[in-house]
């Protein structure tokens, strides 16, 4: 059994803001091997009092029993459980698919680094991002970087699943989709919507991935090859750009199978989730 804590930005129910971390959540929740110790907020979709109150709100109306705490830049309490699991209990991986606010604070506060069995993120890039012609914002390592810089300099299986390895999986939403679990129903209206919305912003109504090939890349790393590069910690993160360099060593996965990720996951909810 896999022991997760996820560190999200949620924002399944903020109109102009993606539901990939909805994703990530929920199909980690409905996964047989994972065990969910504990759900904490960030901020990066949007600012860090509406993630917490979208991703308390989903947790609520799903019924889901698993702990959430708050955190972000004005919040300590998710670095602090975020730390004292880690002290305590064996093999804890942790998902960053927001800031990487609260791991950082979470090692000021005297998290052991060696006790992380592995850290998975969302984000960075590797070159530019475009997409239809329009270059996308690295949102997740830039938006804290100086926190991010201070992570990967101390915890040291870094798993990243970079924003350029998300833009090749891509999902087209059924334009009146059928789903049987309560998970999958209850983000349907919000995929319906952040189609229209990225269709408006991009001309394009398939969706990316994103978080949710981190959350693949924890339940099924076979799925991926492994790519170890040596980055720069320094003003470079400023743009979640993961220039090589002598600084740290992180892994790259990237998706190889020709394995339909988003129809895996949406299976996996069906079957697992409520």
């Amino acid at each position: 059994m896999k022991k997760v804590i996820i560190d999200f930005d949620c924002t399944i129910n903020v109109r102009g803001c993606d539901l990939d971390d909805a994703f990530a959540c929920l199909y980690l929740l409905s996964s047989k091997d994972v065990d969910v110790k504990m759900i904490t907020t960030s901020f990066g979709n949007s600012n860090e009092d509406k993630v917490y109150e979208s991703s308390k709100k989903m947790i609520e109306d799903l019924n889901i029993d698993v702990p959430l705490y708050k955190g972000g830049i004005f919040s300590l309490d998710a670095a602090t459980h975020m730390r004292d699991l880690v002290n305590t209990e064996d093999d804890i991986i942790i998902l960053s698919l927001g800031s990487t606010t609260n791991t950082q604070r979470a090692l000021t506060l005297g998290m052991d680094p060696t006790r992380v069995k592995s850290l998975v993120l969302m984000g960075g890039i590797t070159s530019k991002l475009e997409f239809k012609g329009r270059v996308m914002d690295e949102l997740n390592f830039s938006i804290d970087h100086l926190s991010t810089n201070y992570v990967f300099s101390k915890i040291k299986n870094i798993n990243i699943i970079t924003g350029n390895n998300c833009m090749a999986h891509r999902y087209l939403v059924p334009e009146n989709p059928k789903y049987k679990s309560s998970y999958m129903n209850y983000m349907k209206d919000s995929l319906i919507r952040w189609t229209e919305e990225f269709d408006i912003i991009y001309q394009e109504r398939e969706l990316v991935l994103w978080d949710a090939l981190a959350a693949l890349y924890i339940t099924n790393p076979e799925f991926f090859e492994d790519k170890k590069r040596s980055i720069e910690l320094k003003e470079n993160m400023a743009r979640g750009f993961l220039k090589e360099g002598n600084d740290a060593v992180v892994n790259l996965p990237e998706l190889v199978t020709d394995i339909d990720a988003m129809e895996y996951i949406i299976n996996v909810i069906e079957e697992g989730g409520r």
